[in-house]
C-alpha cells in the first residue's frame, strides 16, 4: 500500500507543475537597432603660456589643458591621436616662430577608462607637423578587447622666442589635435 502513495505524490506534483504556466500567454519579439559609435577627440579652446621666460631669446611654457580622445565605436580598433599646427606662432609687427621652435610634450595620462588590458602610449616630445599629414604623434591606444575607452592628458607647450623679436609683443597660434 505504501508504494500507491508514492506513486499518488509524484503524479500530484506533476499536474502541479503543468498548470504554472498561464493558459493564455502571449509572445513578444522584442527588436533593436544599434547606432555606430563616435571616435572623438577634444581639446582646450584657448590657453596662455606664462612659465619659463617670456623675453626674446627665452622658452615660455605652459600646460594646453586637458585633452580627450573618446573612442565609441565599440571594436577593437585602436587609434592614434596626432599633432600639429598649420600657423606656428605670430605676433603683429615681429619675427614669427616656427613650428620647429614649439615642443609638444604629451606627458601621462590624467584618466583613462577602458575594457580589458590596453596599451596605452605616450607619443615622444617634439615640434608639431606642420599639417595633418605632418603630425606628431601625441598617444596610441591598442587593445584586444572590444568596448569603448577614453583617454585624457595634459600637454606642456615649449616655445622658443626669437632672439630678434620685438619685446612686448602678444603671439598666438593654433596647436590642433586629430584622432584616426
Amino acid at each position: 500500500m505504501s508504494g500507491k502513495r508514492i506513486g499518488s505524490l509524484v503524479a500530484g506534483v506533476a499536474i502541479a507543475a503543468g498548470t504554472a504556466v498561464p493558459a493564455n500567454a502571449e509572445n513578444s519579439t522584442v527588436s533593436f537597432a544599434t547606432t555606430g559609435g563616435t571616435l572623438s577627440v577634444v581639446a582646450p579652446a584657448a590657453a596662455t603660456l606664462t612659465g619659463g621666460s617670456t623675453i626674446p631669446g627665452g622658452t615660455v611654457t605652459g600646460a594646453l589643458g586637458t585633452v580627450t580622445v573618446t573612442d565609441a565605436r565599440g571594436n577593437a580598433a585602436g587609434w592614434t591621436a596626432s599633432v600639429y599646427s598649420t600657423t606656428g606662432f605670430t605676433a603683429a609687427q615681429s619675427t614669427a616662430i616656427a613650428n620647429s621652435s614649439v615642443t609638444y610634450t604629451p606627458g601621462a595620462t590624467t584618466s583613462t577608462t577602458s575594457p580589458g588590458s590596453p596599451t596605452i602610449t605616450a607619443g615622444t616630445a617634439g615640434s608639431p607637423g606642420a599639417n595633418a599629414g605632418a603630425a606628431l604623434t601625441a598617444y596610441t591606444y591598442a587593445n584586444a578587447t572590444a568596448g569603448g575607452n577614453t583617454v585624457a592628458w595634459n600637454p606642456t607647450i615649449a616655445v622658443v622666442i626669437p632672439s630678434n623679436a620685438i619685446g612686448n609683443s602678444t603671439y598666438s597660434g593654433t596647436i590642433s589635435h586629430q584622432v584616426v
